[in-house]
């Protein structure tokens, strides 16, 4: 939850000393992912050492690369400024690249359903876009004949968790017909691992009696 960064002085001075120092880097402070500000660093008459301390580092849920807060000395007094002024401390991420894949494998409706949205799950939250192309395929027609709906990607915004594919247009027409089917199949998926239930499919139910013949 913190860390301290040693600040040395090569000798032992009667007075004290200090150095303004500066914060940057990927990370966000203010609490967003630790805390530390611009400020001074004294080191006491007779001491040859200070600390930095980087406090509040945050053990979010969230999937995110490694950030780095960076901290570089600058104006001492009674001292003379070193080579070594620049320190990065760098924040490693410890959760698990998100898993992304159909919440289920199967669903149905009857053709007067006109749209059906197919939900794809990410199993965290991540820092970063999520992407995962989608390939339609199926004994239904798509291009409006049966639905509307191309092969394409899937973008799920950072922070979030769920997105859908949804199946448009679906054609509620006269014709008697067999069931049909609309199969999405996932894959190359980005900032995500892709899971093992990537195809989902949707079966078009007809709602249209078989003709009479005499």
């Amino acid at each position: 939850s913190s860390a301290g960064l040693t600040v040395d002085l090569s000798a032992a001075s009667s007075q004290d000393v200090t150095v303004d120092y500066a914060v940057t880097g990927t990370a966000t402070g203010s609490g967003t992912d630790y805390t530390l500000a611009n400020g001074t660093l004294t080191i006491s008459a007779g001491s040859t050492t200070g600390t930095i301390t980087i406090a509040g580092i945050i053990d979010d849920s969230i999937d995110e690369p490694n950030e780095t807060v960076i901290v570089t000395l600058s104006n001492p007094s009674n001292a003379t400024l070193g080579s070594d002024k620049v320190h990065t401390y760098t924040i490693t991420d410890d959760e698990n690249t998100p898993i992304i894949d159909f919440n289920t494998t199967s669903s149905s409706g009857a053709e007067s359903v006109t749209s059906k949205a197919i939900t794809v799950d990410l199993s965290g939250a991540s820092s970063q876009n999520v992407t995962v192309d989608y390939a339609v395929t199926g004994t239904a027609t798509g291009s409006g004949t049966d639905y509307t709906l191309a092969n394409g990607t899937l973008t799920i915004n950072a922070g979030s968790t769920t997105g859908t594919i949804t199946i448009a247009g679906i054609v509620n027409d006269s014709l008697d017909e067999d069931n049909e089917t609309v199969i999405l199949t996932l894959s190359n998926s980005t900032n995500a691992t892709l899971g093992s239930d990537n195809v989902h499919t949707y079966t078009i139910f007809d709602n249209d009696d078989a003709p009479v013949v005499d």
